[in-house]
């Protein structure tokens, strides 16, 4: 019985006829169901979609209702749970990406398959890592799938933040640290909650995600930039501000920005912090090792999709290429 697993605007899955669909990017009004791995924009697109049931944790779901809108014709799979599509199993694991965040088992007759979506292979500040799962095909991200990326230890990188946050403050100037609203901005205020006593004052996107955080037991101590609390605690200028990457603070001199991010590593000009909420390479070629598939497929790395690949079947010598280039078919 043929197995095929396909880049078609996401990840398909399919076997004896039944096919299932995870994180797509294009709406395909033939599916009836897609299996969303995390809230972050390029894996969710899916909820956009108005003719299929989404199915998530729901802490995905309840970010992106934060994110966008409510969210209709929804279907939990919580982390450790269950659900059958025909003869299929899906199982849902921890990815360790971001809050809510799974990798998804496939469980068939003949074998298995697992699509990892984002995933952190080490704990992280506030999140553990992700679960590996023995099966025949993976299917793993590869953002970070070059040899140049290795970070460096998640503490020692939180402790050099503090440390350039007090310099920063002694000079005159307000610490302010642009990463991802939702996962690496929760990795900082965490870091700054356990290695040292400056407040943190959040960005408004970056507080909703927070507060979210904190409603599932992450406790995670900040002002909310639009409260009144943080008005007074600003005028002191002895605090750190979290805010989205993107946001713009040319039009205002009293902060000095700094990127915290994987990219951070090939960013040499200006002092940014390497930290993440994937895996780098090191963690990816860990995670494969463990999980120990007769067949690894890349996806969502670019260019790295090819590189990784080639890196697995020669360290590893597992048969391993990227998906997007053709579909994968596997008789069973």
């Amino acid at each position: 019985m043929p197995l095929t697993v396909e880049w078609n605007g996401g990840i398909s899955v399919e076997y004896c006829q039944t096919k299932l669909v995870f994180d797509p990017h294009k709406n395909n009004h033939f599916y009836a169901k897609v299996f969303v791995s995390h809230a972050h924009y390029d894996h969710s697109k899916g909820f956009e979609f108005r003719n299929c049931i989404k199915v998530s944790t729901q802490e995905t779901k309840e970010i992106i209702e934060t994110y966008r809108k409510r969210v209709e014709s929804w279907q939990l799979l919580p982390i450790g749970g269950v659900t059958e599509v025909d003869d299929l199993k899906v199982v849902s694991h921890n990815a360790g990406h971001v809050l809510g965040s799974t990798l998804f088992e496939i469980v068939t007759p003949e074998c298995c398959v697992v699509y990892t979506g984002d995933l952190q292979f080490k704990n992280s500040l506030t999140l553990k890592g992700a679960e590996p799962v023995s099966c025949d095909v993976l299917i793993i991200e590869c953002t970070f799938g070059s040899k140049s990326f290795k970070f460096p230890e998640r503490d020692t990188v939180a402790q050099e933040m503090v440390r350039w946050a007090e310099k920063t403050i002694e000079s005159g100037k307000i610490p302010a640290f642009k990463a991802d609203s939702l996962g690496n901005a929760q990795e900082v205020t965490k870091a700054f909650n356990t290695y040292s006593n400056l407040p943190v004052i959040a960005h408004q996107r970056v507080a909703q995600m927070n507060e979210i955080y904190n409603a599932k037991g992450h406790h995670l101590k900040f002002m909310n930039a639009r409260s009144e609390e943080a008005s007074e605690m600003a005028s002191s200028k002895e605090f750190v501000f979290v805010a989205p990457k993107n946001i713009n603070l040319l039009n205002y001199p009293e902060f000095e920005p700094t990127l915290v991010s994987g990219w951070a590593l090939w960013e040499k000009k200006n002092k940014n912090f390497a930290l993440s909420d994937h895996a780098d390479f090191d963690q990816l070629m860990d995670f494969v090792k463990v999980c120990k598939p007769r067949t690894v497929l890349t996806c969502f790395g670019g260019r790295f999709n090819y590189s990784f690949a080639k890196q697995v079947e020669r360290e590893l010598r597992i048969e391993s290429r990227p998906l997007n280039l053709i579909p994968t078919k596997f008789f069973l």
